[in-house]
């Protein structure tokens, strides 16, 4: 596939309010922080991974990546791409640990859908292997 349209698209977005580098595995955005002290962050993701995320499942456009970046803490200067699906506030190129990795429900526990005021609406044991 080709994915240069849309990092393309995206690079040039990012020229229009900061200074952009592509490096090994992403790119480099510098721009003037909140404070007005010059900020860089380096985006880690190819151009396959933002096509993911902008053309494939929409979830992100050049306007939200301007947002993400200016919003990032001071000690987040990563911004990166985890398997096409987010990007992730990071302090180092790597993802941070998964909080949930170790995650193990206690006994007895059962998995429920809620509706917006926490009402459960279905629970795991009432479906059945037609439900798609």
């Amino acid at each position: 596939m080709n994915h240069e349209r849309a990092w393309n698209r995206l690079l040039a977005s990012l020229r229009t309010w900061a200074d952009v580098r592509e490096v090994t595995g992403g790119v480099e955005v510098s721009f003037l922080g909140g404070a007005g002290a010059r900020r860089t962050v380096e985006v880690v993701m190819t151009p396959g991974e933002w096509d993911e995320l902008s053309e494939v499942i929409q979830l992100e456009s050049s306007d939200s990546m301007k947002r993400r970046l200016l919003a990032l803490e001071d000690d987040k200067p990563f911004l990166v791409c985890d398997s096409g699906v987010e990007l992730i506030a990071s302090s180092s190129r790597d993802l941070p640990p998964d909080e949930l990795a170790d995650f193990t429900p206690e006994p007895g526990g059962e998995w429920v859908v809620t509706d917006e005021a926490g009402n459960v609406v279905s629970r795991f044991a009432d479906w059945s292997d037609n439900d798609h």
